[in-house]
């Protein structure tokens, strides 16, 4: 494993939270049971509404990429669809 993530954003979040992959199989080659690799390899935080890309680091020091994506066409909001806010 490269020790590199790449965690894909919606457009408008301000915020994430994901895991660590490079934690995660160092976990699992380790032994270490499966709840405390899930506490040990979450990443989470704060995220500008206009960067496109960031990079993050885990505890571990492992790179994550974070990275905008495009909503597709069909799930774009129409005035047809719910609004939760």
């Amino acid at each position: 494993m490269s020790g590199r993530t790449t965690v894909w954003i919606s457009s408008g979040a301000t915020s994430y939270a994901c895991l660590c992959e490079a934690c995660l199989d160092a976990a699992r080659r380790d032994g270490v049971l499966f709840a405390d690799a899930l506490a040990s390899a979450r990443v989470h935080g704060e995220l500008a509404r206009e960067a496109d890309t960031a990079v993050v680091r885990c505890g571990a020091g492992h790179t994550i990429v974070l990275r905008r994506a495009e909503r597709p066409l069909a799930l774009r909001r129409d005035d047809r669809q719910l609004s939760l806010t």
